[in-house]
């Protein structure tokens, strides 16, 4: 018996240290955990390098300038806005020629009521005149699909007598209403648009102040901006605009008259839009806001011809965004946007020299 009770007492005493040593680890080991978690969260692992996925990229050519004043650094905070270390790049695939570019030109021209063959003078420019009262004509690159309609107003002065511009929405809706008509609608450019109006004076279209003094209106339609999702939230993070090389000039605009009929109402039509593939991207590591301004600020980067050319230019805000040139590109790039007085506009490419070719 005695064994018995000596037994029992030793498996009592087994189960209560066995709880009280389970009951430590177990606290031991969640404090433990809670010790590095708050490590980690004040000591972040760094990020893996960007992948940098289509090798090296040919650097942004920016189109020659006339002039540039001098800069001064003037934003509300005093410093220049910390930035990512790393932004996406997207594949814009420039178009090939092929076998069918001359089929799908004659087609885009039928669309746009020019039937008639074409004059060829290269292989890849075709254009078409129509012998109406505008003398409509025609003027495309088959390859890429950009194009320019022009129809001479002036042989009809019957345009600057009507007025039947409503609103600016219903100009924008009568544009978009033919883009989609003619198979010309991108669906990323439709919401970011750009109205002024025109007035004809001595020949020449002119600015004026409101549309009830319109003869004319002109409507410029930008590449929407690139949203960056919160992937748990599908919040907007980041919203990034595109700039042309001249900032207020769209990847497509359109001149209209206020005429209802569709063959004098596009009096002028730029279509100079570029396929972007946001499905395909690449990262790459980016310059700092600072080495971006003193880039610019040592006679880097591009000063658009938007804004003054001569004086001092005080920067009042500073962005990444992104460049939409107008000549072949392979890939949607980032650039960082200065931002001053009377519009001044200027941009630094944002990603790092080391992961572009050479010029």
């Amino acid at each position: 018996m005695a064994s018995l009770t000596k037994t029992a007492e030793v498996s009592r005493k087994a189960i209560k240290y066995g709880s009280v040593a389970f009951v430590a680890i177990t606290v031991l080991w969640f404090l433990g955990g809670a010790a590095i978690n708050y490590y980690k969260a004040l000591n972040p692992p760094a990020p893996m390098p960007p992948a940098e996925e289509f090798g090296m990229l040919a650097p942004i050519i920016f189109p020659k300038e006339s002039a540039r004043p001098q800069l001064a650094l003037e934003l509300p905070t005093g410093v220049i806005p910390k930035f990512a270390d790393r932004a996406s790049v997207y594949s814009a695939p420039t178009k090939r020629s092929g076998f069918l570019d001359a089929d799908r030109a004659i087609e885009t021209a039928r669309a746009l009521n020019f039937v008639f063959k074409p004059t060829i003078p290269s292989p890849t420019r075709y254009i078409w005149s129509n012998q109406d009262q505008l003398a409509s004509k025609l003027d495309m690159d088959i390859t890429s699909g950009h194009f320019l309609l022009t129809r001479i107003w002036q042989n009809s002065p019957a345009l600057l007598t009507l007025s039947n511009f409503v609103s600016d929405q219903q100009v924008t809706n009568d544009t978009l209403n033919y883009l989609r008509k003619t198979g010309l609608m991108p669906e990323d450019i439709n919401n970011q648009q750009k109205i002024i109006y025109l007035k004809g004076e001595g020949g020449k279209l002119v600015p004026t102040i409101s549309l009830s003094e319109a003869d004319f209106v002109q409507i410029d339609f930008f590449r929407n901006n690139l949203d960056v999702l919160d992937p748990t939230t599908k919040i907007v993070t980041e919203s990034y605009p595109f700039y042309r090389p001249s900032p207020d000039y769209g990847l497509i605009r359109a001149i209209l008259s206020a005429s209802r009929d569709i063959n004098q109402q596009i009096v002028s039509l730029d279509y100079q839009y570029t396929r972007v593939d946001y499905s395909s991207i690449g990262v790459y590591p980016i310059k700092t806001g600072d080495q971006a301004w003193t880039e610019l600020s040592s006679g880097g980067g591009y000063v658009t011809s938007k804004g003054p050319k001569t004086g001092t230019v005080k920067i009042r805000r500073v962005i990444l965004g992104y460049y939409d040139s107008d000549q072949p590109q392979m890939y949607e790039m980032p650039i960082y946007v200065f931002l001053g007085d009377q519009g001044f506009t200027a941009y630094v490419s944002a990603i790092v020299d080391s992961a572009m070719k050479s010029k």
